[in-house]
């Protein structure tokens, strides 16, 4: 599930080395790929110590805008990630970052708002897994808990990625 979820990144955030004139010695791919597994990895990093904030706001199918506390949440640990893997300036791996955060923050947004049109509601899904445990029990068990709750999990995330 990670992995298409990374997918969907990757495809979202090609070319985004181009309106970074330092980045253009790099390898345009390499830096939408570790770009696109820096933001997702560190997402679900956040969510495996139990802050599910940027989690609960990916899966809300409302637009996530680039001031949102949820992306200053995460700008740093990436913008820290970007700088070491990508061997740049902290300067260009700021502004990698407040481009990449907000178009993965928003990936999920169309396909949520069609499945609640729907009458599905993700949050409810979730909650339903654990019982009265609610949602943050239903992201833990997604990055490795109950095989059930997991399946279920999976299930609705690949419902909405495709």
């Amino acid at each position: 599930m990670i992995a298409q979820l990374l997918n969907l990144a990757e495809d979202h955030l090609h070319g985004i080395s181009h309106n970074i004139p330092e980045l253009n010695d790099l390898d345009s791919n390499q830096v939408t790929s570790v770009t696109s597994e820096t933001v997702v990895n560190t997402i679900v990093q956040q969510a495996r110590k139990g802050n599910v904030d940027a989690l609960r706001e990916m899966l809300s199918g409302s637009e996530t805008a680039k001031d949102h506390e949820v992306i200053r949440q995460l700008e740093n640990p990436v913008i820290n990630q970007l700088q070491s893997k990508l061997n740049i300036s902290d300067q260009t791996a700021k502004q990698l970052a407040v481009i990449a955060l907000p178009v993965v923050m928003n990936l999920l947004n169309g396909k949520v708002k069609h499945a609640q049109t729907g009458g599905f509601d993700i949050n409810d899904a979730i909650r339903g897994l654990n019982g009265n445990s609610g949602m943050l029990k239903g992201i833990f068990n997604l990055f490795g808990g109950n095989k059930s709750s997991t399946k279920t999990i999976n299930s609705i995330l690949q419902n909405l990625i495709g």
